[in-house]
C-alpha cells in the first residue's frame, strides 16, 4: 500500500495538499488488512484501504514460473517479468557464469550502468523514472515513502539480487527510500544490490 500514491498519479497528476497526503496516510499500513487464514478471506478494517500487489506480485509470479520449470525437469531458463523481474535458472549452455543480463544507466538508457550474471537467482530493479510527473520544474516519482506520503528522493534506481524474485522484488523499495547506508546496514550478506543516486549523472555504485 503506497501513500497518497493515488492523489500523485490518479487522474491529472497533481501535488496534493498537506490534508490531502494526511488523509491518505491515515489508510497506509498492513495493520489495516486483516486476515482468516480458516475462511482465506481478506479485509480492511476502514473505508478506502486498497492493496495493489504492483512489483510483488510480478515477483511471485516469476517464482512460482520458476518452481514449474524445475518440477518439469528443466534446468536452464531466463524468465523475466516485463524486465524488472528476473530469474536466471541455471545457465545458457556458453556461459557457465549464468545468464548475462545488462541493468541500464537511469541517465542514459543507451549505457550500461552494469552487467550482472544470474545463475539460480533474481534480479529486480525500481526506478523512479519508471512514473513521474513534472511540476514547477520538480519531477516527483511514483515511489512513495509511506512516513511522509511524498514521493521517495533518495535514489533514481535500485537494483537487488536475491536468491528469491519475491524477495528482490520487496527489498528494492526500502532500500531505494532508505538510502545506501540503511541499505548496507540491512543488506544479507549473499545479495547484491546497486544503488544510483539521485544526483543527476552521478555513477551507480554496488552496496557493500
Amino acid at each position: 500500500m503506497q501513500a497518497g500514491a493515488g492523489s500523485w498519479f490518479g487522474g491529472d497528476r497533481h501535488v496534493p495538499s498537506p490534508d490531502q497526503i494526511r488523509q491518505a496516510l491515515e489508510l497506509v499500513g498492513y495493520r489495516h488488512v486483516r486476515l482468516n487464514a480458516r475462511k482465506r478471506t481478506v479485509r480492511f478494517d476502514r473505508a478506502g484501504v486498497e492493496i495493489d500487489p504492483g512489483g510483488v506480485g510480478k515477483g511471485y509470479a516469476v517464482d512460482r514460473m520458476v518452481e514449474v520449470l524445475r518440477a518439469r525437469g528443466i534446468r536452464n531458463a531466463l524468465v523475466a517479468a516485463s524486465g524488472s523481474s528476473i530469474f536466471g535458472l541455471g545457465n545458457p549452455p556458453d556461459e557457465p557464469r549464468g545468464w548475462p543480463i545488462n541493468i541500464a544507466d537511469p541517465w542514459d538508457h543507451r549505457k550500461n550502468a552494469a552487467q550482472v550474471f544470474l545463475k539460480d537467482m533474481s534480479l529486480s530493479t525500481s526506478g523512479s523514472y519508471e512514473k513521474s510527473f513534472r511540476v514547477g520544474g520538480h519531477r516527483y516519482s511514483h515511489i512513495m515513502d509511506p512516513r511522509r506520503g511524498i514521493p521517495a528522493e533518495s535514489a533514481v534506481q535500485v537494483t537487488v539480487i536475491a536468491p528469491r524474485t519475491v524477495d528482490s522484488e520487496v527489498w528494492a523499495k526500502p532500500y531505494f527510500i532508505q538510502g545506501p547506508a540503511w541499505t548496507a546496514a540491512h543488506k544479507p550478506k549473499s545479495w547484491r544490490v546497486l544503488y544510483c543516486e539521485s544526483t543527476p549523472g552521478a555513477a551507480c555504485s554496488w552496496v557493500e
